[in-house]
């Protein structure tokens, strides 16, 4: 089994002889010509050729080791292998540029229906926050009114009981007259007569009472159930409003990072 550095030496021969040919030397055509070796061997050996061919053309004015066919070929292996790198380096490029040129359409597609989103999101805010308003104004409304019914509903009782208190008395005083008719004078008749009639007036003015108290009584608890209805309606609206503006921020978030994404990328693109 011949040794490693003999394999060294016939590797560094055979590819100079196939470079003087014009051939560029590879593993295969390499191990073909000289018949023997490993292709573990034979690509390490290779790998040294090339690492050592710089070198030694550089050195050719000194100690002219390679002929001129060995470094003209060389010369136009090299220029190969510029080219090749520069046809790749260039192919690589655009299909960068390609892919950041979607990622970017793709980007400000998505960037626009986001924008539109934000600006649906913000009109339906809006009218939330109109709706939001007129329920608040209608409320207070409602709160005002329901404020005065009350407000009339005691001046009202305190009038009941007012003419409640004149009532009794006029009813005592009915009393005590019956009780003296037979030795009253008539003026005390005409007195008895005016007390009836005002404690009749004062009756009919009971019941009118009762009746508007009651009359108030139900439209205070119909403003108080409407009350309730504009609260809770004002509640679920305050709610979606809530999150209307929280999607919205959501929404702005993820456009700013899209736009961020994207204008990295561009800036990578272009380095």
């Amino acid at each position: 089994m011949p040794k490693k550095s003999d394999t060294r030496e016939k590797v560094f021969d055979a590819a100079d002889s196939l470079l003087q040919e014009g051939i560029r030397p590879t593993q295969q055509n390499i191990r073909d010509r000289i018949g023997s070796g490993s292709i573990t061997t034979i690509n390490s050996a290779l790998n040294g050729w090339w690492l050592s061919l710089s070198d030694r053309i550089n050195r050719k004015d000194q100690h002219p080791e390679l002929p001129d066919p060995v470094i003209s070929a060389a010369n136009q292996l090299w220029d190969q292998a510029l080219a090749y790198a520069h046809h790749s380096l260039q192919k690589e490029r655009a299909e960068v540029e390609s892919i950041l040129l979607n990622r970017k359409e793709t980007n400000a597609a998505q960037l626009e229906q986001l924008r539109a989103t934000v600006d649906q999101l913000q009109q339906q805010n809006a009218q939330l926050r109109n709706s939001s308003d007129e329920l608040n104004e209608q409320r207070l409304e409602l709160q005002q009114k329901l404020l005065s019914y009350e407000t009339s509903m005691i001046r009202l009782s305190s009038e009941r009981d007012e003419i409640n208190r004149e009532n009794k008395q006029l009813k005592i005083i009915q009393r005590n007259n019956v009780a003296t008719q037979a030795i009253d004078s008539p003026a005390h008749s005409n007195e008895l007569f005016e007390a009836r009639v005002e404690l009749k007036v004062n009756s009919i003015k009971i019941n009118n009472l009762e009746d508007t108290l009651k009359s108030k009584e139900e439209e205070c608890k119909a403003l108080k159930e409407a009350l309730l209805l504009q609260e809770k309606t004002a509640m679920q609206q305050q709610h979606r409003l809530e999150l209307v503006v929280a999607q919205q921020d959501a929404r702005y978030d993820d456009a700013l990072k899209a736009l961020t994404d994207c204008k990295t990328e561009l800036s990578l693109a272009k380095k």
